[in-house]
């Protein structure tokens, strides 16, 4: 069964067979309007490809879903943890994370705005490292961008490895990368 869409300003077909739709690459045979068909490959990117902006919430689950699959089946194991502070049964304060090959990724750290400075901030990385020793981590990760926390993490003991410039509304934005190493007796 052959189906029509328009790629790029380009009628393309689509091909199904067996419950797979594969694109069919429009090549235009000369100056005559005649046009000639074959099956896409991936170096035709644009009859492949398309672009979503934002990104449907089935997208992004499907692709998460299918990393996580791939990496459950190489045993590239992620164990994620969040630790939490709670006032009232209001969320006051957390950090999420993870484990994998023995490093702590820490994902994200928020405070409410009243609490910041207070502190919190560094007892839940302590916590969240605690918790990867625990879990037997040799390392521990954390980005940041230079809008937010760039001089928390040093003050941790954690050390820059890496960092990228970039631009976010008008102005410059770097995201930083910082790590921490783990001796057997820290």
């Amino acid at each position: 069964m052959r189906s029509e869409r328009k790629i790029c300003g380009v009628h393309a077909l689509e091909l199904e067979s067996g419950g797979v739709r594969r694109p069919l690459k429009a090549e235009t045979a000369g100056p005559e309007p005649t046009a000639r068909y074959h099956m896409a490959t991936i170096n035709d990117e644009e009859a492949m490809f398309e672009t979503l902006d934002p990104v449907p919430s089935e997208i992004a689950t499907a692709i998460s879903d299918g990393l996580n699959a791939f990496n459950e089946s190489a045993e590239i194991i992620r164990e994620a943890f969040a630790i939490v502070w709670r006032e009232n049964g209001r969320l006051i304060a957390g950090i999420t994370a993870s484990v994998s090959f023995s490093v702590l990724f820490i994902g994200n750290l928020w405070v409410e705005k009243s609490l910041r400075l207070s502190g919190i901030g560094r007892k839940l990385m302590a916590a969240a490292e605690e918790e990867g020793r625990r879990r037997a981590v040799v390392t521990a990760c954390v980005d940041t961008l230079s809008t937010q926390a760039p001089d928390f993490y040093p003050k941790l003991g954690y050390v820059e490895f890496g960092r990228v410039s970039g631009h976010a509304g008008g102005r410059p934005v770097d995201r930083i990368w910082f790590r921490k190493e783990f001796s057997a007796a820290t």
